[in-house]
């Protein structure tokens, strides 16, 4: 993914439907790193423009609340893509492909297509989960196994899970801030 400071990505011709180009290379879906892309003997290259970004996997995000203001920031953003036909289900997550800025405090996301069997938002988002979790350590990671039982287990639609996470949030601010 990142190869000399830049992070592109090298697909089958046909892995970005051509509506979903248009959307990506036109910076109209903000939720999203914009993209370019180069044709080339039936591949295509893709470089993302993550300038002022860096993906999660450079950070150590050891609170558990910074854990769920992530998680739920993805949510909204996979809320959100569905506008431009982008499908979330079919958005690669996890802490190479999900960036922040730690100036303005936003959150988005690289676009790396899923296909196949792997094409399943409640598992993508369980793992990404699991990799947020590895570097918790306050020792509230119960919060992250909770929203993570609550998308394995239920049938939940992604707003429903951001209030789930909203909630989860409140009740571990008042929960440290008791504590204190």
């Amino acid at each position: 993914m990142w190869e000399n400071e830049e992070f592109k990505m090298t697909f089958k011709e046909d892995a970005i439907h051509e509506y979903e180009r248009v959307i990506l290379t036109s910076g109209d879906c903000n939720h999203l790193i914009p993209m370019s892309f180069i044709g080339e003997n039936n591949k295509e290259i893709v470089y993302y423009n993550c300038s002022g970004f860096a993906s999660i996997s450079t950070f150590r995000v050891e609170k558990t609340d910074d854990a769920l203001f992530i998680i739920e920031k993805v949510l909204l953003i996979l809320s959100n893509i569905v506008e431009y036909l982008i499908t979330p289900a079919k958005v690669t997550l996890n802490t190479d492909t999900v960036f922040y800025n730690q100036d303005s405090g936003e959150i988005k996301i690289a676009y790396v297509p899923l296909s196949g069997e792997a094409v399943s938002l409640r598992r993508n988002l369980i793992k990404f989960i699991a990799q947020l979790k590895a570097d918790v350590k306050d020792g509230n990671g119960t919060y992250l196994d909770k929203v993570a039982r609550q998308i394995h287990y239920g049938n939940y639609r992604i707003k429903e899970i951001i209030s789930l996470v909203g909630l989860l949030r409140r009740e571990l601010y008042s929960q440290t801030n008791a504590s204190s």
